[in-house]
């Protein structure tokens, strides 16, 4: 039978460290074009979950394990989420796959600004993750900033997680605000078109890297709340 617990046991074998799950009535706020009933008219929940990116590549004096890491992330959230799909399916239930990161179906070019299908941050505080914090990331009491997100959509009611009231951010903190070296940082929001400037960076050889993770970086939680 199929329920959020037998959910949450499919995305521990697939390799999520962390699940939860948000009726989509939670999603009352979010902009129109990027509801999760605008993907998938069907939606009666959505299953968020996530995989812990390893604190040791912030150690590194190159940037180049962070990116490896990172696209590593990237794939395994997106099979995490098409193998979910396809278990689902096999049990009559439609699960709609979101991608972890790119492709953007909506660019603003002039202000270099993307949006994915739904906010998977958004998505992971509604499902329970996380407190979204002053450096826009995700943070989880357990992992800090260093996990990636990855959802599915789906035609049934599960039993939600509870939303995380831990405090993440201090009111006086302003770290990631003040170490921004693109300014692109308000408490609130982040100027995409600024981080996109330092963020990417191309090697002479032609290889992309994300040469920028100052604001995960220098969180006091980027290792989880407690440590």
């Amino acid at each position: 039978m199929i329920n959020s617990d037998r959910i949450k046991e499919i995305l521990t074998k697939k390799g999520a460290d962390l699940c939860g799950i948000a009726p989509v009535a939670r999603f009352k706020d979010a902009p129109s074009g990027f509801h999760p009933l605008d993907v998938f008219p069907d939606c009666k929940s959505v299953i968020v979950f996530a995989s812990y990116f390893p604190l040791s590549t912030l150690q590194a004096k190159t940037n180049s394990p962070y990116t490896f890491i990172r696209n590593m992330m990237v794939d395994k959230l997106d099979k995490i989420s098409f193998q979910l799909s396809i278990e689902l399916e096999k049990e009559g239930v439609i699960a709609i796959p979101i991608p972890s990161s790119e492709p953007y179906d909506y660019w603003d070019y002039e202000r270099q600004h993307g949006r994915g299908i739904i906010s998977l941050k958004h998505a992971g505080f509604l499902a329970g993750l996380g407190i979204l914090g002053k450096n826009t990331l995700l943070i989880n009491d357990e992992y800090g900033t260093m996990i990636w997100l990855g959802a599915n959509l789906v035609s049934i009611d599960l039993e939600p997680d509870l939303i995380a009231t831990y405090q993440a951010c201090v009111s006086k903190c302003t770290l990631c605000i003040d170490s921004c070296p693109q300014n692109a940082l308000d408490g609130l929001t982040i100027n995409q078109k600024a981080c996109r400037e330092k963020m990417f960076t191309y090697s002479e050889g032609g290889g992309l890297v994300l040469s920028c993770n100052i604001c995960r970086k220098v969180c006091p939680h980027h290792a989880g709340l407690y440590k």
